[in-house]
């Protein structure tokens, strides 16, 4: 039989059976409307916590814990508390996969930070929590560029005011949660502006090292007083406080902190290539180098295995519907071949092989199959668009607020698709040997 008139043959009996392949259709189109939107909504919020609020291709490196017992045994051993130095930093960048890694200090005094009058309306006093990095990590994000003051020995005394930035989220935390909770405080709080980086960027405030609320600094020695001054937004600050250059956090500490805290980092920030590299990077570090990982990787590797089980379970259902299309999708053809007895013996009569009924039938399973699949995918995005505009319009501010929720990658559209054809395939196999294997003269003898 010829291709020309096997498609004819599948038109024309489409065709005939219009309101059967619409009702066959149905169970096609919703599910795979099911399985798109679901799929693209995991993806979507996986997408939001494993990039925003975690980012999982970033792992930060501590030093592994010790014991009680383990702590004393060493420090009487004088082999003190481990830390991270330049030696472990530069063995870290070594290791196959990982891009980059930069350290990271912490403030180790008590501090406090005054200023706020210009926005807020009266300047407020802080405890000032504060760590550094160093300075071009951060380079490409800074809304005004600085260069880092020579404060060493036998340098002029530090004049210019210490360059910080911010974490994005804590824009995101005050505008969504803190103004509201203000609201109903007394005086100028409870007006609170909508603060953004373009109002900031600039803003000064007056910090004093060595003594705060909570205490002085244990070395003793009078406090210094310096400026402040915000110089832009980055995901690599601290989330609650401010980040520095890592020279003015060593300079500091070496004046305030412990004896020798400026010689160790707190932590290293790890950056890997691809997600193909991570496990093999984590091995790395917490066997071969003994080192600990922080508490972001773990919450970050538990929040995707949550959601990703709970986009299995909805797609399930989208499976499910599948399932029941394909059988109403055999019942469908199972009455199609029994009213068309006649008309497939006189084919088988005229020449016509068992393989060439059983592709006809397959062909009109395949064109029912595209048609609920390309409405599926319609009507999936359509549901999308309507998700997303009841969620930017319906739902309040939060932090993280993703401007999207779902996520439609190209390898959806083709799973969508082929479940639909493999679906009705399934569903039209049955009908296909049996029509194909009808006798010739009985079928045309009961006609």
């Amino acid at each position: 039989m010829r291709i020309r008139k096997g498609l004819q043959w599948v038109g024309q009996s489409i065709r005939r059976s219009g309101r059967d392949v619409v009702l066959s259709s149905v169970g096609i189109v919703v599910g795979i409307s099911t399985l798109l939107l679901f799929t693209a909504l995991g993806a979507g919020v996986k997408g939001v916590v494993l990039e925003d609020v975690f980012s999982v291709r970033q792992l930060e490196v501590v030093p592994r814990s010790m014991g009680v017992a383990e702590s004393m045994a060493n420090r009487l051993l004088g082999g003190g508390e481990p830390g991270l130095d330049d030696d472990t930093l530069e063995r870290i960048r070594q290791i196959d996969g990982v891009t980059a890694a930069y350290p990271r200090m912490k403030l180790t005094f008590p501090s406090s930070v005054r200023g706020g009058r210009d926005i807020l309306g009266q300047d407020l006093v802080l405890e000032l929590v504060a760590d550094g990095i160093p300075a071009d990590v951060v380079s490409k994000d800074l809304q005004q560029t600085f260069t880092v003051e020579d404060c060493g020995e036998g340098a002029d005394p530090c004049r210019q005011p210490i360059p910080v930035i911010a974490n994005p989220r804590i824009l995101e935390i005050y505008n969504s949660s803190l103004k509201t909770s203000m609201s109903g405080a007394r005086g100028a709080l409870s007006k609170l502006p909508d603060l953004s980086e373009s109002m900031l960027v600039g803003m000064e405030a007056r910090a004093v090292f060595g003594r705060s609320f909570l205490g002085r600094s244990a070395r003793g020695g009078d406090p210094e007083e310096r400026r402040l001054r915000l110089v832009g937004f980055s995901a690599e600050a601290i989330d609650l406080g401010a980040t520095m250059p890592i020279e003015y956090v060593k300079r500091l500490n070496a004046q305030f902190g412990e004896q020798g805290g400026q010689d160790t980092y707190h932590s290293i920030v790890v950056r890997v290539g691809s997600n193909k590299a991570i496990s093999d990077v984590v091995s790395t570090l917490t066997d071969d180098m003994d080192l600990e990982l922080g508490g972001d990787y773990q919450q970050a590797r538990r929040a995707g295995r949550l959601i990703d089980v709970v986009t299995l379970i909805f797609n399930l259902i989208g499976i499910v519907i599948l399932g029941i299309a394909a059988v109403n999708i055999m019942h469908t053809f199972y009455r199609m071949v029994l009213e068309r007895r006649g008309e497939i013996g006189l084919m088988r009569a005229i020449g016509a092989t068992p393989a060439e009924i059983r592709w006809l039938i397959l062909g009109e399973s395949t064109v029912i199959g595209l048609i609920g699949g390309v409405a599926g995918l319609a009507v999936g995005y359509g549901l999308m668009g309507l998700g997303d505009w009841i969620f930017a319009t319906r739902v309040a501010d939060f932090p993280f607020k993703p401007d999207t929720l779902f996520l439609v990658e190209g390898w959806m559209v083709a799973v969508a698709l082929t479940a639909a054809l493999v679906s009705c395939w399934l569903g039209a196999l049955l009908p296909a040997l049996r029509a194909s294997r009808l006798d010739p003269a009985e079928a045309l003898t009961r006609r």
